[in-house]
């Protein structure tokens, strides 16, 4: 029994085989299988352009804290939230009692020294007279000149005093470091402040001012896609505020360390954005389109439509491409329906291929499935054969429904649904690469593969560097894996039930 089993199960392989070489892997677009979707498309020309999309943030380029060098009590408060001030604009005034008496002591303390140091001046001068005479003594000479050195070193310690007391004076005047908005006030009049060189903590921090004509956009890249951003890109930044407000800006900065959070791995990019009318504000969020690239009417082909000669398929299309296989075998099959025609099966029926195919064009995938079937228990071992060669020069079939993939759709020629983030930086190229790639080209009634050359891509189109001129018509084949799943997974269960359940799982997924 169990031999009867796997002959049986042989023979639904070798009928599905032979019905996709007449019928699926026919290039006449009226003759696509179940599930799939054909489109035909005509060459054009058009704009090219790729862009990097992130989401950011606005910071300001200059953020200074605002703090005092002295302590004291706040008496007068010049500042709001959004104001702009000008460099030198008094923003704080603090009680000024205690350093207003240091400076006039200290202003007392310099002119005594001033006139101390009068004085001992008129004593040396004197004493060098008095000496030259031979009427004071040597001794009596010296100390008069130590009383002059140490009178004009106290003069010169009274100014320094001095000269600090009213720096001293001038801090409890606070002014704006620069120009710019004030982005923060952190204290009101009346309160204690301490001062920002003295105090271990840093002090108080009594504003946050910033210029805000030119921002940063400071965003997060995806390592898949940083490798094409480069300093001097320009980029489109929108805020989420002002969404019909576009802000022209700059790649300034590439952070040569990524961050790493949930498996994900991103580097940061700083925009440089000049402020228009000052809409920007700090801390604002927004969306930034990096310029890649932009090329102006070239000639552009779908993405969807190119397969990659490396490819498994595109092996295939490049062997039929090379050795006309293809057409070889469908020469052959038309040699064969001819030679055939007079031909007797095991049971004396007629056996004509061309008929058959015709026949099976409008069948349902169950009643195709049966058909075949019946003409493979029919056909001799000679037919069976010719037909396993036929098949090996016209190149292989699809994957069965056993070798299974994600849902989705799986575009032939290079789409393949949606795009893994592991595998969108494959799908784009740089402006300057060159990658020779396959597609689908009419050829009077037929679509034939022709091999080209593409240069700069997005996510869904290619330029056309050679190969493909303007107004050339392209096919494009699609296929939804779940609808085909589902279809050969019905086929299946039927195929149980009839057999009484046996010999189900033995059908793998296979195909080239």
């Amino acid at each position: 029994m169990k031999k009867i089993f796997v002959i049986v199960g042989g023979l639904v392989v070798a009928g599905g085989a032979f019905g996709y070489y007449f019928l699926g892997n026919n290039q006449n677009i009226e003759a696509a299988p179940a599930g799939q979707v054909t489109r035909i498309v005509t060459i054009e020309r058009g704009d090219l352009n790729l862009t990097v999309s992130a989401n950011g943030v606005v910071q300001p380029i200059n953020r200074i804290e605002v703090k005092s060098k002295a302590s004291g009590q706040i008496e007068q408060l010049n500042i709001e939230e959004g104001l702009f001030v000008e460099k030198g604009t008094l923003l704080i005034a603090l009680d000024q009692k205690t350093a207003q008496n240091d400076f006039d002591q200290a202003k007392a303390d310099l002119a005594l020294a001033e006139a101390s140091a009068s004085q001992q001046e008129n004593n040396h001068r004197r004493a060098e007279e008095l000496f030259t005479k031979a009427l004071i003594s040597q001794q009596e000479r010296d100390q008069i000149n130590v009383e002059y050195v140490r009178a004009k070193s106290q003069l010169l310690k009274a100014r320094a005093a001095l000269a600090t007391m009213q720096e001293r004076l001038q801090d409890t005047r606070i002014v704006a470091p620069s120009s710019g908005i004030v982005l923060t006030k952190n204290v009101e009049i009346g309160q204690i402040i301490s001062s920002g060189v003295s105090n271990v903590g840093g002090g108080t921090v009594l504003a946050a001012i910033a210029d805000m004509d030119q921002v940063h956009v400071e965003t997060n890249v995806d390592e898949v896609d940083i490798g094409k951003v480069r300093e001097g890109q320009r980029a489109r930044v929108v805020a989420d505020a002002f969404p019909d407000d576009g802000f022209n800006g700059e790649v300034i900065r590439i952070s040569p360390l990524g961050k790493s959070q949930q498996n994900v791995t991103t580097f940061g990019v700083v925009i440089l954005v000049r402020n228009l009318n000052g809409k920007l504000k700090a801390g604002m969020s927004c969306s930034v389109d990096i310029e890649i690239f932009r090329r102006q009417q070239v000639v552009l082909v779908p993405n969807e439509a190119l397969k990659d000669p490396r490819s498994e398929q595109g092996r295939t299309l490049l062997a039929s491409l090379r050795t006309e296989g293809e057409k070889e075998a469908r020469e052959s099959v038309k040699e064969d329906s001819t030679k055939s025609a007079g031909a007797t099966t095991a049971n004396g029926g007629q056996f004509d291929f061309r008929a058959m195919r015709e026949k099976t064009q409008n069948m349902s995938p169950e009643e195709r499935r049966k058909f075949f079937q019946e003409q493979m228990a029919k056909m001799t071992p000679e037919q069976r054969e010719r037909l396993a060669q036929m098949r090996q020069r016209g190149g292989g079939g699809q994957g069965g429904s056993g070798g299974g993939g994600g849902g989705g759709m799986m575009f032939f020629g290079g789409g393949d649904g949606p795009v893994p983030r592991s595998r969108r930086a494959a799908q784009v190229s740089n402006e300057n690469e060159v990658r020779e790639r396959l597609v689908m080209v009419r050829e009077g009634k037929e679509f034939v593969p022709r091999q080209i050359k593409v240069g700069p891509s997005n996510f869904d189109q290619s330029e056309v560097i050679e190969g493909l001129k303007e107004g050339e018509e392209i096919q494009i084949v699609t296929i939804s894996r779940a609808k085909l799943a589902s279809e050969q997974m019905t086929e299946r269960m039927r195929n149980m039930n009839s057999m009484g359940g046996i010999g189900g799982g033995a059908v793998r997924g296979g195909g080239r």
